[in-house]
């Protein structure tokens, strides 16, 4: 179960797979057809819910059809600042390291799964992480590398 970086044999890209999900079958991360391109145009989001005094950080893929935040809208959700990255991996970058940073701070999640179906994880109490705290962070972030580890080609 635990992530080792390798090189993929098809895309040539690096990623970090568990040897369960190798064996599994799954493609990497970037080879999938389905789900969030790590490779494509990219965006990270911040929608607010008034009626929850919520806030959420997010990714969407720039160009998606299905739009993650017309889904949220769709939900009570309006979109309060939006950054456009250059990749998937880019926006992740961005909205994990922020993360990090609030739950370092001790800010915890604030809606439940029921409030908020897709992304209740990233989700805070507006009175103690303003909308325009994330998006000052978005702004603010810088896109560092991640230092050099051995590679496995899979």
């Amino acid at each position: 179960m635990t992530p080792w970086r390798c090189r993929c044999t098809t895309c040539g890209r690096t990623s970090t797979p568990t040897l369960a999900k190798i064996r599994s079958g799954r493609r990497c991360k970037y080879c999938a057809r389905h789900g969030f391109d790590r490779a494509a145009p990219a965006r990270v989001y911040v929608v607010t819910h008034a009626q929850h005094g919520a806030v959420k950080i997010g990714v969407a893929g720039a160009l998606q059809r299905n739009d993650r935040i017309a889904q949220h809208r769709r939900l009570g959700w309006a979109l309060f600042y939006e950054r456009h990255v250059p990749t998937g991996d880019d926006a992740l970058s961005v909205e994990q390291t922020i993360l990090r940073r609030l739950r370092a701070d001790g800010h915890g999640i604030f809606l439940t799964a029921a409030q908020m179906p897709n992304g209740w994880t990233e989700t805070f109490d507006a009175t103690l992480v303003t909308p325009a705290h994330l998006r000052d962070a978005i702004r603010a972030h810088q896109t560092n590398p991640p230092p050099p580890a051995p590679l496995t080609l899979f």
